[in-house]
């Protein structure tokens, strides 16, 4: 095998996300998160001719040792890791492995393209990290090592070593025309190991866009997208979703940051899945302030089943001040989860507690407006400073950051910003309450209840229950 691109192995048992773009972190619900992004990777490295593997260690429960065995067994020439902070040190690992094989290690993700100077400094056995949007970088770098066809300082968007000196080179344009991608290599993931609430088994991502061109201070997406949003056509689209259906495969998500930011391109193709009859079964994310009732009308005709806002207080100071604010205010989102519901939609509604300008009032906001909302599920997440975000420099600045070891950066367990007038053991303790006070009601033990549908379903919701309740103790 040429290469072989890796979701590496839990570090204590765990589930953990990981993400090209999106930041890493403890899964509650034992989320299995198919890794689209790296399947991206392998399509292109196959396009120029490598063979190319995909292990995910996550889904296959494969362990540290085991994954050693199939090195040993496959003896990749390269390796591609997806890294995230909260566990860095063991994600790098495959690179201290690689080095056995021997196989030069490469390092893609948001948190190597936030520092990679530190990344590569920090651990010694990491050849090459990618830095932003990795799919021309990869093709770049492959063909500069094998082929000899260039220096690597003359690949836009890497780190790498040249003796003892780490070496950045030149930031790499965004790709301008995404259907210029070939599709994933969905065939190469655990289809069947997938796994997300709700949602269930046997699905994958689809990503229709890349990129938000809002400013909320939290949020990581710029470090990879640079807040240019960019989409693929429907067309396009519409070619991986019947390539999919080829698979079997007929339940998935449309992971992009703002499914619904282009309106125009979002009807196309759900009418494009109409005139197809796909029957395929769908959801999204989206921001409350971009969608309508005939956008939602002709989602529902083509198979959307819930969507999931980004609502994440429900304080419009809070939203003003973390840059969420302009049109996405709390009357937009009522409104928005009221058209999703009046469509037979479901709603996902995703709140932060403890971004700047929080207080013990905007959370009791928060919970209030939560549970006003008729949404068939909640999650209320930390706000995480992860490293390359606005919010990292801002605490840091101020003086907030009770850590900055990477470890510690974890948006489900861990609240490593304490204000002056908001500790961080406050802010986990209102999470806690947030989740009993919208569960622990008729409304939420109804939607619980509805929940149980399949033995499946039950330990999940039993686990999750579990989690949320243990969070801070």
């Amino acid at each position: 095998m040429d290469c072989l691109f890796v979701n590496p192995p839990s570090p204590d048992g765990h589930v953990y996300i990981r993400d090209i773009n999106r930041s890493g972190r403890r899964s509650r619900e034992g989320t299995i998160w198919p890794q689209t992004s790296l399947a991206y990777l392998a399509a292109v490295l196959r396009k120029e001719g490598y063979s190319v593997g995909l292990v995910d260690c996550i889904a296959g429960k494969m362990g540290w040792s085991a994954f050693e065995e199939l090195l040993r067994s496959e003896r990749p020439r390269y390796i591609v890791t997806n890294a995230i902070t909260s566990i860095i040190t063991n994600d790098l690992h495959t690179a201290e492995l690689a080095r056995r094989v021997p196989a030069v290690s490469i390092a893609v993700g948001p948190h190597i393209t936030a520092v990679p100077q530190e990344t590569l400094t920090r651990y010694p056995s990491l050849d090459i990290g990618i830095i932003g949007e990795a799919e021309e970088t990869i093709r770049e770098l492959i063909n500069a090592l094998e082929k000899k066809d260039r220096p690597l300082a003359q690949v836009q968007g890497i780190a790498f070593r040249d003796g003892e000196t780490i070496v950045v080179t030149e930031k790499r344009p965004l790709i301008e025309n995404l259907d210029d991608l070939p599709i994933p290599l969905h065939e190469l993931l655990p289809v069947d190991k997938h796994s997300l609430p709700y949602i269930g088994k046997r699905y994958t991502f689809v990503l229709s866009s890349r990129g938000c061109p809002y400013q909320c201070t939290f949020c990581r997406q710029p470090i990879m997208w640079e807040r240019k949003f960019r989409s693929r056509s429907a067309g396009n689209i519409l070619r991986e979703l019947q390539y999919l259906k080829g698979l079997g495969i007929t339940n998935f998500m449309f992971h992009s940051d703002t499914f619904t930011l282009d309106r125009k391109i979002a009807i196309e193709l759900c009418q494009g899945m109409v005139d197809l009859n796909l029957n395929m079964r769908w959801c999204c994310n989206s921001r409350v302030d971009t969608v309508d009732g005939e956008l939602l009308r002709w989602m529902k005709k083509a198979g959307c089943w819930m969507v999931m806002y980004g609502i994440e207080s429900g304080s419009q100071e809070v939203l003003n001040t973390v840059k969420k604010g302009g049109s996405a205010t709390i009357g937009q989102a009522e409104q928005a989860v009221l058209w999703t519901k009046q469509q037979g939609i479901k709603v996902w509604g995703y709140f932060i507690m403890g971004l700047p300008g929080e207080t013990r009032e905007t959370m009791k906001e928060s919970m209030a407006f939560a549970r006003r909302l008729p949404l068939d599920l909640v999650n209320f997440a930390v706000g995480a400073p992860y490293p390359g975000t606005e919010f990292y420099s801002q605490a840091k600045a101020e003086g907030w950051l009770q850590s900055e070891r990477w470890e510690d950066f974890d948006q489900n367990y861990s609240a490593i910003v304490s204000y002056p007038w908001l500790s961080s053991q406050e802010i986990i303790a209102g999470i806690r309450n947030a989740y009993l006070r919208w569960f622990l009601r008729p409304y939420g033990m109804k939607v619980f209840l509805k929940g149980l549908t399949s033995l499946d379903n039950l330990k999940m919701l039993f686990k999750v229950g579990l989690e949320h309740i243990k969070i801070g103790l």
